[in-house]
């Protein structure tokens, strides 16, 4: 799951670019706030992208499993792509980092899986050997669990829920999918591992495999696990998800990665959930590798690739849906063995699904490109990056329409140089290979002498204009916390700024109204804003203060609860004749917090009687 939905909220900018160093910085060639971090001493720029922590994690059932299955759900939308990127369109790579010295000293065992001397449960070896399988056995196909994620693909518009015939789907995995394994054990990883920490890690990994460019790191997801006791972002305090998936924007390109706790530390994060005995003990780190696994490929640089309306991903949709139940968890037969798995989202099949037929990509396929602003007269650097399914060398890069100062490299498909006059330009690239294969992306390039640069960014906010219905148990399942049933809501009484749905709060006289919602910020942004579109209508005249109706907007830490800044107070004489727009420069509040997950919360007081409504739509929160 995205870390907040769950996943995380790690950043978007220009793809495998770093941030532009001004003269004025000489002085810091590594400051902070662009993101640099000091790991394995060496220095790495971490500008992580959109980790949704709650999109993003895998949550934690508290009881044996009893889900079932609601076939009346929306099937996943695309979004569209963030940072270039939006499904894993080659052969899926894993390498698997065992993080600290906490795990011991590494050895080999008769398969060739890395050991650890303390790893009490011999987790290290099954999840090797999950990932290991992958693609093989019964997932070979033509009909397979991974075959499910095949059906997903880039290079459609934001909002479909299909693909069309030229688009680059899902790559399937043929037993190669562990890519590599690293003990990084010359010392103890942090004991609480905060969020850059573990952004830093993936990116230490990238470096140690030699994966250093955007095109190393296109199809590639990096699985970061702790030892036995260890506390990586929370996991224990929080008591509230098992793993969870992002990705980082870094000098190294974007890097999708995992965090994976020693699962069994936990008792309901999958321990003995299917099979008894000692190797059922590990069907969590199959359930939830699985569960991460397939919501990265399908969703790399979260949350740009597939995502429904209440920001689930493909395994969020039919996680711990009960043994031998429609669409319900399963042991899966690999040729490493058997392990236990979830069925993830089918938009065909509109139901969670644990067999598809496998949707063969075209033999080269090219990454969508983000429409993006340059600087008029500095430097361009844009990667272009192809695959080519039988991995063959010379393939020939063509562009059209690209500003006058820019030009490609035939070679290397990189586009460079300087244009100095601002505009707009829609560039179409080609790439071709020996085969005469071809394969095509178009995009937006707009030449400007001031303002933001790099990718335009995705929307932070999980249903920003409250439009997801209720589901078939009346509740509602976006993001935003409310505390009482209605505050979202399609009555009729008062009226959305746009669509059906907006929130209303001031309903009760005896309790105060909240509306809340969690959002990731990252290092490497230096700018966060938030606005929404405000209607309050009241019959209280009342001028007093102490009779006083009241909106309170804040800004919480996720894991403390302190309160980080009340941003402002409106009351009934705030009255407005309709919906008007309200917007915050978020920067000063959340610059100390770049890197963990703030909560935007709205709290509504009444006094007497629910005489004032404070109506809210068309929220919206942006990191630059």
């Amino acid at each position: 799951m995205l870390k907040v939905g769950c996943a995380l909220l790690l950043g978007a900018a220009l793809t495998g670019a770093a941030a532009p160093v001004h003269a004025a910085a000489a002085a810091d060639p590594h400051p902070a706030a662009e993101g640099w971090v000091r790991t394995h001493g060496e220095w790495v720029q971490i500008q992580p992208g959109h980790p949704h922590v709650a999109l993003a994690a895998t949550p934690r059932p508290h009881s044996a499993p009893d889900v079932v299955v609601n076939n009346d759900q929306p099937n996943l939308g695309y979004r569209g792509g963030q940072d270039s990127v939006g499904v894993t369109s080659g052969p899926p790579k894993v390498y698997v980092v065992y993080w600290g010295a906490q795990w011991g000293k590494a050895a080999k065992d008769a398969n060739g899986y890395t050991t650890l001397s303390r790893d009490p449960d011999h987790a290290a070896p099954y999840q090797q050997a999950f990932f290991r399988g992958l693609g093989t056995g019964v997932d070979a196909g033509p009909h397979s669990w991974s075959g499910v994620m095949t059906q997903y693909c880039e290079n459609v518009a934001a909002g479909a829920t299909g693909c069309g015939a030229g688009a680059a789907h899902v790559g399937m995995p043929h037993g190669d999918a562990l890519a590599g394994v690293w003990v990084d054990n010359a010392a103890p990883s942090p004991q609480a591992a905060t969020e850059p920490q573990i952004a830093a890690e993936a990116a230490a990994a990238a470096k140690h495999f030699g994966n250093t460019t955007a095109a190393s790191n296109r199809n590639v997801q990096y699985v970061v696990t702790t030892a036995q006791g260890v506390d990586p972002d929370h996991w224990h305090e929080m008591n509230s998800w098992c793993a969870w998936h992002t990705f980082e924007r870094s000098s190294y390109g974007t890097l999708a990665y995992t965090i994976m706790p020693y699962l069994t530390d936990y008792k309901y994060c999958g321990t003995n959930w299917i099979n008894p005995g000692p190797r059922g003990r590990l069907d969590g780190w199959s359930l939830l590798g699985g569960h991460e696994y397939a919501e990265t490929v399908t969703d790399q640089n979260a949350m740009g690739g597939w995502i429904d309306p209440a920001g689930q991903e493909d395994g969020d949709k039919c996680a711990w849906i009960t043994e031998g139940t429609p669409g319900g968890l399963f042991d899966l037969h690999l040729g490493t063995g058997d392990f236990a798995v979830q069925t993830t989202w089918s938009n065909d099949q509109h139901t969670c699904s644990g067999d598809h037929p496998v949707v063969a990509n075209r033999p080269l396929v090219v990454s969508t490109l983000c429409d993006r602003t340059v600087q008029a007269g500095r430097p361009v650097s844009v990667p272009v990056l192809a695959t080519d399914r039988l991995s063959r060398p010379g393939l020939r890069y063509a562009a059209k329409g690209l500003p006058r100062g820019l030009v490609l490299d035939p070679a290397t498909g990189r586009i460079g140089g300087r244009s100095s006059v601002p505009g707009s330009h829609d560039v179409t690239l080609t790439v071709r290979d020996r085969s005469g294969d071809a394969a095509s992306t178009s995009f937006r390039l707009t030449v400007a002498r001031g303002g933001a640069t790099g990718c335009a960014g995705i929307e932070q906010v999980v249903d920003p204009g409250f439009e997801v219905p209720t589901d078939a148990k009346g509740a509602y399942p976006g993001w935003w916390a409310q505390s009482a049933p209605g505050i979202i809501t399609r009555s009729p009484l008062q009226a959305p700024r746009t669509g059906i749905g907006y929130a209303w709060l001031g309903h009760s006289a005896t309790a105060d109204d909240t509306l809340s919602q969690g959002i990731e910020t990252t290092p490497g942004y230096t700018h966060a804003s938030f606005s929404f579109w405000l209607h309050v209508a009241s019959t209280n005249t009342a001028t007093d203060p102490q009779q006083r109706d009241s909106l309170t907007l804040e800004l919480d830490d996720q894991y403390s609860g302190r309160l980080i800044a009340v941003l402002h107070t409106w009351t009934n004489l705030d009255t407005t004749t309709g919906y008007v727009p309200v917007s915050f420069d978020l920067t000063p509040a959340v610059a100390a917090e770049f890197g963990s997950t703030v909560i935007v919360k709205f709290t509504a007081h009444e006094t007497g009687a629910a005489r004032t409504a404070f109506l809210l739509d068309d929220t919206s929160f942006r990191l630059s």
